[in-house]
């Protein structure tokens, strides 16, 4: 969900963890590759008509140096050990800084952050040497001890995202070699792990900081670090009104290019029509735009509408297998049959999401292009629902129909399976709540979530097996991201095998069989997958897609800078 950081990115939120697995072979120098799945590099060409290129002017008058970026979602923490969402990823990742991240212009590369190199002979020892001179924004020095600080830190509060971390390290994996040289001890090869250290979860804290404001429990919080920072990221916290808005001011300390922005101010507006108002006025330089939204702004003197091209961003409708009736998975094939998918993808979603067959997105390896994406079927839903012993819905109790407001495409999307249901005899009540609320519900347990909803998915980290678990771990929570509470054995064995075999062949055949199996039995309806886009002022340069921060919806704001408008 966000990674959902919601997701999402991430991840899904500050209360959601998500297990994903994924193989490494050998990294050597400042770049190395990620061999287990090589993503197309994002592109800046139109996904569809609607959306255009980024005029970008490199020579005009300096401008203004305070951004002003509308947001739909507030994010719930700055933790880097504890927030898993999108929103509080984009933030970490401008205070903090972690070891190594994707390069911006080959995204299946990794080039150093805090690291100045690295090496691994064999994938099972990665010694990594440290960048000199760096400062904590207090002014504390950077070394190795505050790498290994950071990442037992992650490991002993065991929170939400740990698993990213926990999957290939122990609390004695990291040993401190000299003042700036660490040793990373896998449990197993993993060709990922370099991935897994480019997350915002791997993000190096200031030790002095932490343990002055409460240092490290085991399984537990730091209610401090959830709303200060403690990094050496191109920006500081300067402050952080909750529910209104967030604001981010260059770090002076930075050892790296400093930002040409003073400040990013971050307002959380949950009403699109307030954000596009702000757009188009100017008083917002960014905004998120919602889907069913773009056409508003889109000719629109002075804003440009950039697309990025496919993301790993999908949504996906879940039915909790351990409830009555999607116990049955005639019901739940009924109901994949019984869903408009064209009337939400081209009349909700306005053509900017394809149709996919989860749980892996176009793209990833292993994606199986054979199997073609559930079909509107009606009559075919209303047999399935008979042959399950409910013709034409008769017995069938009134089925909740969760999902939170993120955007008016969501409500939308509910809208339209509400009455798609409807059409083969299934009565469905709508339950729109609140993020927060949202997530309670989904982690309350298999008997108290609602029997189905919708959801979504951003990538942690570019793997397939990012993907598979969060859907199908049968131990959620407090593991991934599962609300269908979907299980299945041989599908937990082909997971757990598939990252750590170095025959590509043998890995993509192990997820096209779980492809085949989640497909059959159904526990989720996957709708789209989105191509991604950004909207801003024409006067805002220096954008890129950071992969990690959520395709279209995440920023590194140290590249970013303003001309006269």
């Amino acid at each position: 969900m966000q990674k959902s950081r919601v997701f999402s990115t991430r991840a899904v939120s500050r209360t959601t963890a998500v297990v994903a697995i994924i193989v490494v072979i050998v990294i050597a120098g400042v770049a190395g590759y990620f061999v287990a799945y090589q993503p197309s590099p994002p592109t800046t060409t139109t996904v569809t008509t609607a959306l255009t290129t980024a005029a970008t002017t490199t020579s005009a008058a300096p401008g203004p140096t305070t951004l002003v970026v509308d947001k739909a979602n507030e994010l719930q923490s700055i933790d880097p050990a504890f927030d898993y969402e999108y929103a509080g990823w984009e933030v970490i990742a401008n205070l903090y800084e972690p070891l190594v991240t994707y390069d911006r212009d080959d995204p299946t590369k990794f080039v150093g952050r805090l690291a100045a190199s690295w090496t691994s002979p064999d994938g099972l020892v990665y010694t990594f040497k440290l960048r000199e001179n760096v400062k904590f924004s207090n002014g504390d020095e950077f070394d190795a001890n505050a790498v290994k600080y950071s990442v037992d830190r992650v490991l002993k509060m065991n929170q939400p995202p740990s698993w990213i971390l926990s999957q290939s390290l122990t609390p004695d994996s990291v040993k401190v070699i000299d003042k700036f040289t660490v040793e990373f001890h896998l449990t197993q090869p993993y060709s990922a792990f370099l991935a897994t250290m480019a997350t915002m979860t791997a993000s190096i804290v200031n030790p002095n900081v932490v343990e002055a404001h409460g240092g490290v429990a085991a399984d537990s919080t730091n209610a401090w670090m959830d709303s200060n920072a403690a990094g050496t990221g191109p920006f500081v916290l300067q402050e952080w009104i909750k529910g209104d808005h967030l604001t981010l001011a260059r770090n002076p300390l930075y050892w790296g290019t400093p930002p040409k922005l003073e400040k990013v101010i971050m307002y959380y507006k949950t009403s699109v029509q307030t954000r596009l108002l702000d757009i188009k006025s100017g008083f917002a330089q960014i905004a998120v735009i919602d889907v069913n939204h773009i056409q508003d702004v889109q000719g629109v003197q002075g804003i440009v509408v950039e697309s990025i091209g496919l993301s790993q961003h999908i949504d996906f409708v879940y039915m909790n297998t351990k409830t009555v009736p999607f116990d049955n998975p005639l019901v739940r094939k009924a109901v994949v049959h019984a869903i408009n998918y064209e009337a939400i993808q081209s009349g909700i979603n306005r053509d900017l999401t394809i149709r996919y067959v989860g749980p892996f997105a176009h793209g990833q390896e292993g994606y199986d292009e054979t199997i073609e994406p559930y079909k509107y079927d009606p009559e075919l839903a209303k047999q399935l629902l008979a042959q399950a012993g409910y013709p034409e819905g008769q017995g069938l109790p009134t089925i909740t129909y969760l999902y939170y407001s993120r955007d008016a495409s969501v409500a939308l999307i509910a809208q339209e399976i509400q009455q798609d249901l409807a059409n083969i005899g299934i009565n469905v009540n709508l339950l729109g709540v609140s993020f927060a609320t949202y997530i309670d519900k989904c982690l309350s347990g298999p008997e108290n979530v609602p029997e189905m909803g919708w959801t979504e998915w951003y990538a942690d980290y570019i793997s397939p097996d990012d993907f598979v678990i969060p859907f199908a771990n049968p131990e959620f929570p407090p593991v991934g991201w599962n609300p269908a509470y979907y299980s299945n054995p041989r599908v937990t064995e082909l997971y757990q095998k598939a990252p750590y075999l170095t025959d590509p062949n043998e890995r993509a055949a192990m997820y096209k069989e779980i492809t085949k199996i989640m497909y059959d039995e159904a526990p989720y309806a996957w709708l789209g997958q989105f191509k991604g886009y950004y909207v801003y002022r024409s006067n805002v340069h220096g954008i890129y897609n950071n992969v990690i921060l959520s395709s279209g919806v995440g920023l590194d704001y140290s590249t970013i800078y303003l001309t006269a408008a």
